[in-house]
């Protein structure tokens, strides 16, 4: 009865696989957790900054006045013309693009600090992804403000809860199959490694 035993030099796979982790896709592992970590802290931050961002798109875009003012549970952005400003618009939690790029990003971490692909391109995959759900989301609330400077509440009703919600539920999918797509396949230091066949007895001996 034979029996088939592995070669002594040949590399286990645990071993393979920390061999084949990257110490900079590590390192921006460990980065990424941080960013998300920072997102769901200070998403109160986030969400100032994406309404400064908004109000500099309204105003070198579209020429409107804007407002920026800080209230106690959010911000609030105001718009307008020469005439006056209209209502302001509340930048909420749900609103945020916050709570779509933490999970991204601890996604993003934990494969570049437990699997095996090319740092390189995980973190492209998450930079377009991440890319997009801001841009999207920064397109969202300009046209809020727009169709409520224009049609009122009832413009804002239409952009804010329907054409609004619709939009970003399409660019999350867009950005979660963009960053599946961009994904390089998983690597293995020991998959390359060409077998060698262990030491046996030379041309002519007998085996014991």
């Amino acid at each position: 009865m034979t029996q088939s035993l592995s070669h002594p030099l040949a590399p286990r796979p645990h071993a393979a696989a920390r061999a084949g982790r990257s110490p900079v896709g590590m390192l921006c592992g460990a980065v990424l957790l941080g960013v998300c970590g920072s997102l769901v802290a200070g998403e109160r931050a986030y969400r100032s900054q994406e309404s400064r961002s908004t109000a500099w798109l309204v105003e070198h875009l579209l020429g409107m006045r804007t407002l920026l003012l800080e209230g106690p549970t959010a911000p609030v952005l105001y718009a307008g013309d020469h005439s006056g400003l209209d209502r302001g618009v509340a930048l909420t939690t749900g609103c945020s693009s916050a709570l779509l790029i933490a999970p991204l990003a601890l996604v993003t971490a934990l494969l570049l600090l437990f699997g095996n692909r090319r740092p390189g391109r995980v973190l492209l995959a998450f930079a377009v992804a991440a890319a997009l759900v801001v841009a999207t989301n920064l397109t969202r609330l300009t046209l809020v403000l727009v169709m409520q400077h224009r049609y009122g509440a009832e413009g804002f009703g239409w952009t804010h809860v329907l054409f609004g919600s619709v939009l970003m539920m399409a660019a999350a999918l867009v950005a979660a199959l963009l960053f599946l797509w961009l994904l390089p396949r998983s690597t293995n230091a020991g998959t390359n490694a060409t077998p060698t066949a262990a030491p046996g007895p030379a041309n002519g001996e007998a085996a014991p």
